[in-house]
């Protein structure tokens, strides 16, 4: 519990610092986190990330350059977002002129890769284009959700997994009181 709680401080002081990165506009350093995403340059965050994890440690560091690399992409972090599974689902509904259903078939086997993922640097680095494609399309990522989803992502009971599928695939409305599915395609009365 206390590991967390230490845990917990630190992503938040360190969602904080990158924060200030964006307010004072130090396109330099934002510049050095986005290089974060990328095996060849991610030495180059690595100034940032080393104070808050060994970066010795191939998991954590993948995790911390991940948060370190998406916050500095977007610039900033959006806690109403929900989970990657909510951000997907935002992403594929957000197609001009298809339909729910087929909106969220055409991201289907995306969304399938990241949860096939046996762990989380692998998680990471198929995480890259998802977050570029929501910074694209102005939809938010929160990344303290993200970097606890990561740090858990190994755990035989596969919950951050099945939040993940609850979120994307999950049901959306209800009609006279009765939740309604996305696929459902029975006639209704």
């Amino acid at each position: 519990m206390e590991e967390q709680t230490t845990k917990q401080s630190t992503i938040q002081q360190f969602l904080a610092k990158l924060q200030r990165f964006v307010i004072q506009e130090d396109r330099g350093a934002l510049a050095d986190l986005r290089h974060g995403f990328s095996l060849g340059t991610e030495y180059r965050a690595w100034p940032y990330i080393a104070s808050v994890c060994n970066l010795q440690d191939d998991t954590q560091r993948h995790i911390w350059l991940t948060i370190a690399a998406g916050f500095a992409t977007h610039r900033g972090t959006d806690s109403r977002t929900g989970n990657i599974g909510s951000t997907l689902r935002s992403l594929a509904l957000g197609q001009p002129g298809e339909s729910k259903e087929k909106a969220l078939k055409s991201f289907d086997a995306r969304f399938r890769r990241l949860l096939t993922c046996e762990d989380a640097v692998e998680l990471c680095d198929r995480l890259r284009s998802i977050i570029q494609a929501a910074d694209r399309k102005g939809i938010g990522v929160d990344y303290e959700r993200l970097f606890w989803d990561l740090q858990t992502w190994h755990k035989p009971e596969k919950k951050v997994k099945l939040r993940w599928a609850e979120s994307y695939w999950g049901q959306e409305h209800s009609k006279g009181g009765e939740t309604v599915d996305v696929f459902d395609t029975s006639p209704t009365a």
